[in-house]
């Protein structure tokens, strides 16, 4: 019997495909946490005894193999091979697998939301309270029902959302109940990841793309393996290229010519799933590429291991085969959207390649080996993410941290457009350095010179940022670097998922604010966060950190409509901030503590709030409305049934700035906004921004608060001593200059209270029930956003 021919027996007594690979995972994940000092290739041998007595015992006998008789032989080899504590950690882990399966059947058999409860919110008109929240919705969240030939409606999303959440811990029907309705209503908000994938099969088989963003140190090949991973299943990835990190990199040669075999597809039923390789002699191999996620990592790992092992020092041709590949169109079944084909893929290796033999300052040793610099190991993470971005899958968002002395990477993006016959385009060599917004690591504070070096660059070109490693470090002692939008403080192998609540929502028409409502919702927004940090994770380094810090953030929204609204003082917002916080902290432990589980590291946070805020139509995070009355533009596709909607409605729609009128890919679709009455954007100067983020900082937040500062030509000087005066009380802040100037399309724009008015007496009432007219079959896509939440920060 051929190994494409083994088969396993799930518990369901479905008969699905035998994985080694799986076994494998299982295996090092169990040795990970168990402590036992054992490596990858320790698991793979342990796996291939396992596959060698399946083959004897039951393929060469014509039988097939139950899961369970599976588990039984890795359980006996492990203590064959004197991994006993591996053992036991495997056999704990199968155990809790088990109870996961044994609880998952009693909630399907006794939900915590009955229909009973669920009818009261069916028929009602969705709660959003401008036709803006309920576009950015069905754009965004609303998945397609195949039995129904729809998408969601918003009650189901939320269900969908709840339900997955409530499923990772046991929770009580009173909390899953109030938890729906505060959903329901716009009070908490889940993170818009988990509103889109809770509960999906990518959901369930890629713990980890619940998960926003992440962060890893750029020590090891390995990391690069890790960040392939995270971007493919829809996480924004921070990494830190300090010179003290890539030394750890071992030397990789040179001289390895690389060779793209012809692209000839398979057929479906002959792809490999896995990547293998063969060798032709011993200076010869290729690399067979497998048609999945894990396929297309194991290429990358095969690839650096040629060229770092001593082992296959008598390499001279490495081939890459993607016959296996699907070709590009085809739809991707888990995570939606469509297959890149082989191109992207090729397209990455190309220029890693080239990467490596084109630098002209190398020091070769005696068989063409180099050692990589800090800015060669930024290149690598930037062209595996512009790989991902090629795969049409979603776009990747990178934060790369660098040493303060490091020139090279401060001036990365200088050439980044080149002049060619009078217009400014992208060039080719160095596109991929779009893909990350860089930024310094202080591990020290900087002088006053450099301080106002750093200050003119954030002026002129937006970057570098900066991350201050001291106070970090002050706030969580192994802190080592940022997610992209630098609200979270990650050690390597870090990951983020975030909740928000809605303070706006607690305030009546009378501007009376409901505390005790505010506080309970935001008990519920720390303790789905801790449901969420309570999943596996596939990758075993990663699950282990996560199950050590249990890492959350409980996020604020609308904070500055509020304040308004209620009309606060400093005074009673810090101490508001401080309830706030205590509360937040006060329900991590006991959920903790309910658990059985380790408590928190951090807790609260303020994230950008970029899109999920937009349902409710209150402002973003900690920052201020843009002003009193504006028109909101958003962007969709030309292809989504939703911008059908937009014109049979007629909403002001417009094609994209640069793109053909008559044939679009993008269109901009504008919606009025009104904020509370009180101070907005305009009102306020730099350094007021700044003490509200300190504010933020010294009576909430745990992490950091994410703020752009907008700043006036006249105040750059004041913004520079500010940080000056205060560097201790900051992690990491962006800055822009301010804008009042217009050019077209603009996605905020300040209009007349009088034009405000006109735009919603013409704004027809959105029709969810149109999008059903005009969406008569699946057009898969990934999230769609353009803030942290789908793992896709703002590149500057």
């Amino acid at each position: 019997m051929s190994k494409s021919d083994m088969t396993v027996i799930k518990r369901d007594e479905r008969e699905v495909a035998y994985s080694r690979d799986k076994i494998t995972k299982a295996i090092y994940r169990a040795m990970v946490e168990s402590g036992e000092d054992a490596t990858q290739d320790d698991a793979e041998q342990v796996a291939l005894d396992v596959e060698s007595d399946l083959i004897t015992e039951f393929y060469n006998q014509d039988q097939v193999p139950k899961v369970e008789e599976i588990q039984d032989l890795v359980e006996e080899k492990l203590m064959k091979a004197a991994y006993v504590t591996t053992a036991k950690s495997y056999i704990l882990y199968r155990n809790k697998r088990q109870q996961s399966r044994l609880s998952r059947k009693r909630e399907k058999e006794n939900p915590l939301l009955t229909n009973e409860f669920l009818s009261k919110y069916k028929h009602q008109p969705n709660p959003f309270p401008t036709e803006l929240g309920e576009f950015i919705y069905y754009r965004t969240y609303s998945r397609w029902l195949e039995e129904e030939q729809r998408r969601e409606y918003w009650w189901e999303t939320v269900k969908r959302a709840v339900e997955y959440n409530c499923s990772l811990a046991q929770t009580t029907k009173k909390e899953a109940e109030k938890l729906y309705d505060n959903v329901y209503n716009l009070r908490n908000f889940l993170a818009g990841r988990t509103l889109w994938t809770a509960s999906t099969e990518s959901s369930k088989k890629y713990g980890m793309s619940n998960y926003n963003c992440s962060f890893t140190v750029i020590d090891s090949f390995k990391a690069y393996q890790d960040l392939f991973y995270l971007l493919m299943i829809g996480s924004g990835v921070g990494f830190r290229v300090l010179p003290r990190d890539v030394e750890q990199l071992p030397k990789i040669r040179t001289d390895i010519e690389v060779i793209h075999k012809y692209y000839e597809p398979v057929d479906k039923e002959e792809r490999r799933e896995y990547t293998d390789f063969d060798f032709d002699e011993d200076d010869v191999v290729t690399i067979n590429v497998g048609d999945s996620k894990e396929g297309w990592i194991q290429s990358l790992e095969y690839y650096f291991k040629f060229l770092v092992d001593h082992a296959y020092r008598p390499l001279k041709r490495i081939i890459f085969n993607y016959d296996s590949v699907r070709p590009k169109g085809e739809k991707l079944k888990t995570f939606g959207g469509t297959a890149s084909g082989h191109q992207s893929l090729k397209r990455m290796f190309t220029k890693i390649d080239k990467l490596l033999k084109e630098k002209p300052d190398r020091d070769l040793d005696d068989i063409n080996r180099v050692k990589l610099k800090p800015i060669d190991a930024m290149d690598l993470a930037n062209i595996v993410a512009e790989n991902v971005v090629s795969g049409g899958v979603r776009r990747s968002s990178q934060i790369c941290l660098f040493s303060a002395d490091d020139k090279e990477i401060a001036q990365a993006k200088s050439n980044l457009y080149v002049k060619e016959d009078d217009e400014w385009v992208i060039n080719k060599e160095i596109s991929h350095r779009q893909m990350s917004n860089n930024s310094i690591f202080y591990e020290g504070k900087p002088s006053k010179e450099q301080l106002k070096w750093h200050v003119k660059q954030m002026r002129f070109s937006g970057e570098p940022g900066f991350i201050n490693a001291v106070e970090g470090s002050r706030r969580r002692e192994n802190f080592k670097g940022v997610n992209p939008c630098a609200e979270i403080l990650l050690d390597s192998r870090g990951v983020c998922n975030l909740t928000s609540l809605n303070v706006m929502a607690f305030v009546d028409e009378e501007g009376n604010l409901d505390k005790k409502a505010m506080f309970e919702s935001q008990k519920l927004s720390a303790r789905a966060g801790y449901r969420m940090a309570l999943i596996e994770f596939e990758l075993p380094e990663w699950d282990q950190i996560n199950k050590r810090d249990r890492l959350i953030g409980t996020s604020l929204t609308g904070w500055q409509d509020m304040k308004n609204a209620a009309d606060l003082n400093e005074a009673q917002e810090a101490q508001l901030l401080e309830e706030l916080r205590e509360v937040a902290h006060q329900a991590a432990r006991e959920i903790a503590k309910e658990v059985g589980d380790n408590e928190p590291k951090l807790i609260t946070t303020v994230k950008p709030e970029g899109t999920q805020t937009q349902m409710p139509t209150v402002s973003s995070g900690l920052h201020y409305s843009h002003s009193a009355h504006y028109v909101r533009r958003v962007r969709i596709s030309a292809s989504d049934p939703l911008a059908r909607v937009c014109e049979e409605l007629d909403y002001p729609i417009h094609p994209e700035v640069g793109q053909d009128p008559d044939d679009p890919e993008t269109l901009v679709v504008e919606f009025p906004v009104k904020a509370p009455e009180g101070q907005v954007k305009g009102d306020v100067n730099a350094i007021d921004q700044l003490e509200t983020y300190k504010m933020f900082m010294e009576n909430y937040v745990d992490h950091n608060a994410s703020i752009t500062v907008h700043v006036r030509d006249d105040e750059w000087e004041d913004v520079e001593e500010w940080l000056w005066e205060n560097w201790n009380s900051v992690v990491g802040i962006s800055f822009i200059s301010y804008n009042d100037n217009f050019y077209d399309l603009m996605p905020y724009e300040e209009i007349t209270e009088e034009e405000y008015n006109q735009r919603v007496e013409e704004m027809e009432r959105f029709n969810p029930s149109l999008v059903s007219k005009y969406e008569t079959e699946y057009l898969e896509r990934e999230l769609d956003e353009s803030s942290c939440e789908g793992g896709a920060c703002p590149v500057r």
